[in-house]
């Protein structure tokens, strides 16, 4: 659409700017100078001053064909800077309106036939009767060759243009025009410019240089013909050789809007967003601060990572115009990629954009940004929590090549704890060979969780075969085999706890907390077994593990004082309670602890002394 736009209007755009005259030509009326600043406006894409330009020079000049013609020309333009939201019907009737005028005040003037005809091809692509106005303004094409004169090379430049926009485009009616435009009128460079973009067009990059490049040389005032230049090297991707065109075509009209959209979507494609963003500020600037300038500020914006500025910007679209239902969607991107984010606000346009998008406009992003939205609202409601997974299936299932996402899913409903979803996600990941050495941890532990202990202990098992240092591991599989043996009668996790205090060695300030539940669980083993001094090693090493940890030793204290009381040492019980009173006088337990076992120690020594 960006070439089409380009094509049609490089001769309009090149009326604007200095063109090589012969030096007995006369200076501009200013009735000219009036219209080529008018044209100037359209070339920035400022149309609604362009429009009371025009609306100025009827007024001063009502029966000039010309005005009407360009007139409807830039409202055609408006409509194809921003087909998102301007009504095609609605603007091709104006233009329509416009030229009919033009044809019914100066009827000498072809160039309105033109215009209908564009309207016609526009409009519903109907070529019979756009092809019938454009015989009309072709037929007063002389054909004797002597006769021929620049206003000639014009009619035919602008039916050259026009062939570009109907649904099938005529490249050839266009090429035919408008090398027939060139051989009348060689010099002027404005031809040259509509020849390039229709190779440019056809893909034909070759051609289009050499056309523009011809432009050049016969108007190396104007900054149109750099920028098509550069624009052929952007889309070779050479934007080192293209950046330079750009800022030449800067240095000739700082004025000119355009040139700053292209710098900017150069420093785009090149990453350089800080950049991108000060030029299309800057065409947002000199354009007018219209709605499609607007909208393309705050997509630089977007790319540039500025997320408050983005949503502030389209804000202010969305006050005056709500037509373009994609900046919904870029408005709830913002809402979530800003810091702090604004979660509620974003869901809520996401929403909207969903409510007004059909099927073949929605993309996998606007489903993972709703899913990501929800998921972080949901906190403890289950029916958003539902919704959240619901999106992320959706754009899982519009791009099963995103492994990421798989991940993201997997560890979403891992820590939602709805262990059964990240089974079945992890395994997905791993049938995609892009299994991480967590993956399998997590589906051990899902196991676990779900109380399937035979599969854990699988996982657990063939994870220490693979993986010898995973102390999880370790741990999970010793917690796997207590879980299967709840009163430590089969003694299945002894081994298992005795294998991880092994692996771990000498290393016991790394692995505290894994030591701690092995010593917690061996000395309740040797405990139930009655195997009391082996019971009290281990509470023991526990005491030892980490001094700082006061609730590990009184753990470990009132553990032994168990042992102690087994073993009918009463006195030992309560000097192991009166330890854990030194460490929380506030320990109730305790208290009561050395309340009895003091009345049972009394009640020992009177029996004694009888």
């Amino acid at each position: 659409m960006k070439l089409i736009i380009v094509i049609l209007f490089s001769l309009l755009t090149a009326t604007a700017f200095s063109q090589k005259k012969s030096k007995t030509a006369p200076p501009p009326s200013a009735f000219e100078l009036k219209l080529n600043a008018a044209l100037k406006l359209a070339a920035s894409e400022q149309y609604e001053e362009a429009g009371q330009a025009f609306e100025e020079l009827l007024k001063t000049e009502p029966g000039n064909g010309n005005v009407y013609y360009y007139y409807g020309e830039t409202i055609i333009k408006d409509y194809l800077s921003d087909t998102l939201s301007n009504s095609l019907k609605d603007m091709a009737s104006k233009a329509e309106d416009l030229f009919r005028k033009g044809i019914q005040k100066d009827t000498s003037n072809v160039l309105n036939s033109i215009g209908l005809g564009a309207v016609s091809l526009l409009l519903s692509g109907d070529t019979i009767a756009a092809d019938k106005n454009f015989r009309k303004a072709e037929a007063t094409i002389p054909i004797k060759i002597k006769l021929l004169m620049p206003k000639h090379a014009l009619i035919l430049s602008k039916l050259g243009s026009s062939q570009l926009l109907g649904k099938v485009v005529r490249y050839n009616k266009a090429l035919i025009y408008l090398t027939r435009a060139r051989d009348i009128d060689p010099n002027n460079a404005s031809i040259y410019l509509a020849l390039g973009d229709v190779y440019m067009q056809k893909n034909d990059g070759k051609n289009a240089l050499a056309n523009y490049n011809k432009a050049l040389s016969l108007d190396a005032k104007s900054p149109i013909p750099k920028i098509k230049i550069g624009n052929i090297y952007v889309r070779a991707t050479n934007l080192n050789a293209a950046r330079p065109y750009f800022d030449e075509a800067r240095d000739i009209d700082s004025t000119y809007a355009p040139v700053y959209r292209e710098l900017g979507e150069l420093y785009t494609i090149a990453g350089q967003f800080n950049l991108a963003k000060t030029n299309f500020r800057k065409f947002l600037d000199l354009s007018g601060d219209n709605i499609p300038a607007k909208i393309q500020y705050a997509k630089a914006l977007f790319r540039a990572k500025d997320y408050t500025n983005t949503l502030a910007t389209l804000e202010e679209v969305l006050a005056v115009d709500k037509s373009r239902n994609y900046l919904y969607r870029l408005a709830a991107y913002s809402c979530y990629d800003k810091r702090p984010p604004e979660l509620e606000k974003g869901r809520l346009y996401m929403e909207k954009f969903f409510e007004n998008a059909n099927s073949a406009s929605i993309i996998p992003r606007d489903y993972l940004y709703y899913s990501r939205i929800l998921f972080k609202v949901a906190k403890n409601d289950s029916l958003t929590l539902s919704k959240a997974f619901d999106a992320f299936e959706k754009a899982y299932a519009m791009d099963t090549n995103n492994v990421s996402l798989v991940s993201e899913i997997a560890f979403n409903y891992y820590y939602s704890r709805i262990y059964k979803k990240a089974i079945t996600w992890l395994n997905l990941k791993n049938r995609k060979g892009k299994s991480d050495i967590d993956d399998v941890m997590l589906i051990g532990k899902s196991y676990y969780q779900l109380r399937e202990f035979t599969n854990a202990d699988s996982i657990f098992s063939k994870i220490i075969i693979n993986q010898p240092d995973n102390m999880q591991a370790y741990v999970y599989l010793a917690r796997t085999a207590s879980s299967m043996d709840p009163t430590s009668e089969l003694g299945l996790a002894h081994p298992k706890f005795e294998s991880l205090v092994e692996k771990v060695g000498s290393d016991t300030i790394k692995y505290a907390k894994e030591l701690q539940e092995a010593y917690t669980y061996l000395g309740f083993y040797f405990l139930q077994k009655k195997e009391y001094p082996t019971s009290k090693t281990w509470y023991k090493k526990l005491f030892e593990l980490d001094p700082a940890n006061k609730q590990w030793q009184i753990q470990s204290l009132k553990s032994q004082a168990l042992i102690a009381y087994y073993e009918k040492n009463y006195v030992e019980s309560r000097d192991f309670y009166n330890e854990v009173k030194k460490l929380d006088p506030a320990d109730l337990e305790a208290a009561k602890a050395i309340q009895d076992l003091t009345k049972a120690i009394d009640a020992a020594k009177k029996i004694i002394k009888k």
